[in-house]
């Protein structure tokens, strides 16, 4: 597994909690080029895109889509795992995206013909095996759990996870009094 990400906590625990091989974006002129080197130049079989519209982007994609009114904030994740993948390979989704796609490489999949599945996680179906999951001892919360949230300052956990801050990996929210 590659886990390609900007922030260094989050590449610290994708390599401990994962055992995924990290890599720095910024680090690199070209992360695609990056990619089909360590993958032999064929590409990666899966690519999933979990940052959506929130990667970083250039000034001028910033500004095209708040002045047409296209999609806010950056495809620059979705194309990157539409050209870092092999052709006939799969790109899952689960960054948020808003209604309108702008500048998304939609050709370039075709041509690749790729799969793409997007959709929201599904919580409530997933529920029960990640219950057994931990039952069993295979995943432990405590290695994902960063903060523990009042309820009532739900606006402020919001902001350090959206923003980032303060090495946040996965806020949980308990009730008011615990």
């Amino acid at each position: 597994m590659i886990v390609i990400d900007h922030l260094d906590y989050r590449r610290e625990k994708a390599r401990t909690f994962a055992h995924a091989e990290t890599y720095n974006f910024a680090e690199y002129d070209d992360i695609v080029v990056h990619m089909k080197k360590v993958t032999d130049h064929l590409g990666a079989d899966v690519a999933i895109d979990a940052v959506g519209a929130e990667a970083d982007g250039n000034l001028l994609q910033h500004v095209t889509a708040a002045e047409f009114k296209l999609q806010g904030g950056s495809p620059v994740a979705l194309n990157w795992a539409i050209d870092s993948v092999r052709k006939g390979g799969t790109i899952s989704v689960m960054g948020a995206y808003g209604p309108m796609f702008s500048a998304v490489k939609f050709g370039d999949a075709m041509n690749k013909g790729l799969t793409l599945r997007m959709n929201q996680c599904p919580v409530k179906r997933q529920w029960p095996r990640l219950f057994e999951h931990i039952r069993n001892g295979y995943l432990d919360p405590k290695e994902i759990v960063t903060h523990r949230i009042p309820l009532e300052h739900i606006a402020e956990a919001y902001h350090i996870f959206s923003a980032k801050l303060d090495d946040c990996i996965k806020p949980v929210v308990v009730p008011s009094g615990n």
